[in-house]
């Protein structure tokens, strides 16, 4: 082998390796999200923003797959690839090296499938053909590597450092100008291939009722986006479709959000009475990660920035900041480095009878409290200047909670016994307690108004045990100030959400992100899960008509 032969094959598998270990390193710690025995392997995980890292490191196993590809079968016959791998060919070499390439072509393939978002993706099997295809790489490249070297031993080593001491400036020179021009056709690619949602401009003086219909004809002048979004509890395969249509009127922007969601979950966190006391009914919210007794709910993000990782807003890990308390479920944090982006949450239960999204925005690390329960990092809430809601338990605890507050007579809970019938069973000395298997109507009001309630007087506490009770207390009827710029209504009907939305473009707030031309978008949906949402790698751009 000649050592221009040499040295192309170092440069390879020296940026093949660097490659394969950003991408199994990032890409295992975004799979925690789902998988929580991975944790396991903190230790061994980066933590920071991970999906902008496993795109690149994607992106360079493809353009490196796609280099040897083209050296296979045009580059020996001009002298840079060797007819014969170092160490001398056997069954068992070969036999890894055709598994080794079929792992990574169906790494990749399902990662780009993953990457495009498209409405017709099974989601859901091409993450889980991802996560297995990434499980193999691990034991294939470890067998490929540690074969070689049991065979050649310190052989192999000299092949891999000597031909980079020895090469030429000008290979060395190639290699770097094919990484630096790869890596700008990668950034090219990512710009160009964003989600655009263009919204079409109405005028005036054109009525929209936000009652979660969209039923207006105008609304026919909204060119819908579809794309699927994964990794979300509770969901088919952790994944639901979303599609957006988008108006404006020079002044005001009109959205409409449709999603998927098998079943409409309306029960946030009941409080049932039992043998000792009264407890939350719960799956998980104990450690902030409610899976079962929450609502659904629907994010949107909206930044100036088009950048991954949720507009730099995404860090994985159980401690992306070092001075900072430890994140409760080893997920991560939503923080920006700098500046902020506007987030709006809609809540089944807690905000749609308000007819309003929450309008909260993500910022740079807040200073950590003593007392606080939940660090949240750089999520925090635009100003109230009234109107709330209030969890009705004075401490929360899960072995049980004494309420803030009673309803005034005993029959205003006589609508939710049903759904103490519904369920798997009622908590007993501290128990978490299954979800309900039958869909509670809808019409049942989840809320009690604050003054329709007295506070809690023990001697007054005669309720039977398995007695069922909203846990939220409405203190008024809406948010008012900053926390109140994004009106909202949804409907749940045949499978689907349904969930119009209205904003000023520019509410003239410093928490506020103005919509225009180019501002990006990211949509996250939840199944009566709290913190487990859908999410979605490429950012949605507006495109302003």
């Amino acid at each position: 082998m000649s050592l221009t032969q040499k040295s192309v094959w170092a440069i390879l598998h020296w940026l093949a390796i660097a490659a394969v270990l950003v991408s199994l390193g990032s890409g295992l710690r975004i799979a925690v999200l789902e998988y929580p025995w991975l944790l396991r392997l903190n230790a061994l995980l980066p933590q920071g923003e991970m999906h902008g890292l496993h795109l690149i490191a994607g992106w360079s196993l493809t353009l490196l797959l796609v280099t040897y590809t083209g050296l296979l079968l045009l580059g020996r016959q001009a002298g840079l690839m060797p007819h014969k791998k170092p160490g001398g060919f056997s069954r068992f070499h070969f036999n890894v090296g055709w598994a080794l390439r079929l792992v990574v072509l169906l790494l990749l393939g399902s990662g780009w499938l993953l990457y495009i978002e498209a409405p017709w993706l099974a989601a859901g099997a091409a993450k889980l053909l991802h996560f297995i295809c990434a499980l193999c790489a691990v034991l294939v490249v470890f067998l490929h590597g540690s074969g070689f070297l049991l065979q050649s031993g310190r052989r192999l080593l000299r092949l891999l450092f000597q031909p980079l001491q020895q090469a030429r400036i000008t290979l060395l020179a190639g290699a770097l100008l094919l990484c630096v021009a790869g890596a700008g056709a990668m950034a090219l690619l990512a710009r160009e291939t964003n989600h655009r949602l263009q919204v079409a401009t109405i005028k005036d003086d054109i009525f929209i009722e936000i009652d979660g219909r969209a039923d207006e004809a105008v609304w026919s002048q909204a060119k819908p986006l579809t794309l699927t979004t994964h990794g979300g509890a509770n969901f088919d395969e952790g994944a639901t479709p979303v599609t957006l249509r988008a108006l404006q009127n020079g002044s005001d922007m009109f959205m409409h959000f449709r999603w998927q969601d098998a079943t409409e979950s309306l029960e946030h966190l009941p409080l049932v009475k039992t043998d000792n006391g009264w407890q939350v009914r719960q799956d998980g919210f104990q450690d902030f990660d409610e899976k079962s007794w929450y609502e659904d709910k629907f994010a949107v993000i909206v930044s100036n920035s088009c950048e991954w990782d949720a507009a730099g807003t995404a860090h994985l890990g159980p401690k992306p900041l070092d001075d900072k308390p430890k994140h409760w479920t080893g997920q991560g944090y939503h923080y920006r480095e700098q500046g902020l982006v506007d987030l709006w949450q809609w809540k089944a239960v807690r905000t749609n009878a308000m007819k309003l999204m929450d309008d909260n925005y993500i910022s740079t690390p807040a200073e950590a409290r003593a007392g606080d329960r939940r660090y949240t990092a750089g999520y925090q809430q635009d100003a109230n200047e009234s109107g709330a809601y209030k969890m009705n338990w004075r401490w929360y605890s899960a072995a049980g909670i004494v309420p803030k507050r009673l309803p005034l007579a005993a029959e205003q809970l006589s609508l939710y016994q049903a759904s103490a019938q519904e369920g798997a069973g009622i908590a007993q000395e501290g128990a978490a307690v299954a979800p309900a298997t039958t869909p509670v109507a809808a019409d049942i009001p989840w809320v009690m108004p604050w003054f329709d309630t007295e506070p809690y007087q023990q001697g007054k506490d005669n309720y039977p045990v398995g007695t069922v009770m909203p846990s939220i207390l409405y203190s008024s009827n809406q948010f008012e100030g900053d926390r109140a710029h994004v009106r909202a209504y949804a409907r749940w009907q045949d499978g689907y959400w349904s969930l119009e939305v209205f904003r000023r473009l520019d509410t003239g707030s410093d928490k506020d992100v103005a919509l225009r031309d180019g501002v990006c978008l990211w949509v996250a949906a939840f199944d009566r899960a709290q913190i487990r949402h859908t999410r979605h790698v490429r950012p949605i751009a507006l495109e302003f008509q």
